[in-house]
């Protein structure tokens, strides 16, 4: 396995590239918070079973090598789903950032980066074997959904980041704080903070990362660092 190769080169690689050259643009004294997918997983049997799948080995490589390239001047901590592919990829970053002598920290899961409020398994199961999941996604959205079956999408999103502001609250001001979650979650976030639409999928260690202050945010969106405005309900945050 040439994991040279596979991160300078690979296609599912291109995301977390992006990241890493992006997060260096940021201002030295900024609090920054990365939301990101986790590292290369094993294809899930079933749907069923994708809470099971782990990491594969160039997953946790990969994820290394991340670790690796994040800026080495930065305090880092880490908080992830609880489902075991979010844990491995904390750890191998932990990892990787501490082989350049960087200092990280992982502080342990939250569950609104593993749950987006679904309460009826089985009634989702089949949903997601029966609708596409964009279609499901926009959904949601609308308020498609009984809130006793979902969390609205909008609760959801705000709750989530009353519960990441809480964790950052008292973080270094030069520190990177990871949020490593799922797809869903990430496209999620984003629409829902930054009003940004899903363009395209969110591949693996992709995502993106902003600052947290009270003059102006800044938003890494794929490869392009811009100031953003902010919902309204944002500054009661």
């Amino acid at each position: 396995m040439d994991i040279e190769k596979i991160w300078n080169e690979g296609d599912w690689t291109e995301d977390a590239r992006q990241i890493i050259d992006g997060l260096k643009k940021f201002p030295d004294n900024s609090k920054i918070i990365l939301i990101l997918r986790h590292s290369h997983r094993n294809e899930p049997i079933a749907l069923e079973g994708s809470q099971k799948v782990r990491l594969t080995p160039q997953g946790h490589a990969i994820a290394k090598k991340f670790g690796e390239n994040l800026p080495s001047n930065r305090l880092i901590n880490i908080f992830y789903s609880i489902i075991w592919r979010c844990e491995e990829t904390a750890i191998d970053i932990d990892e990787g950032f501490k082989n350049i002598g960087g200092t990280s920290e992982i502080i342990g899961d939250l569950l609104p980066l593993q749950s987006v409020g679904m309460t009826d398994k089985e009634f989702f199961l089949n949903e997601f074997n029966n609708v596409s999941f964009f279609d499901i996604y926009y959904r949601w959205v609308v308020g498609f959904y009984n809130p006793e079956v979902w969390t609205p999408f909008m609760e959801y999103c705000q709750s989530t980041a009353h519960t990441i502001l809480e964790q950052v609250r008292n973080s270094s001001e030069n520190g990177l704080n990871i949020f490593v979650t799922h797809d869903f979650n990430v496209m999620a976030l984003r629409f829902g903070w930054f009003g940004l639409q899903p363009k395209k999928w969110v591949k693996f260690l992709g995502g993106f990362a902003y600052t947290v202050g009270e003059e102006q945010t800044l938003l890494l969106d794929y490869s392009e660092l811009k100031p953003v405005a902010v919902p309204h309900w944002w500054k009661k945050l």
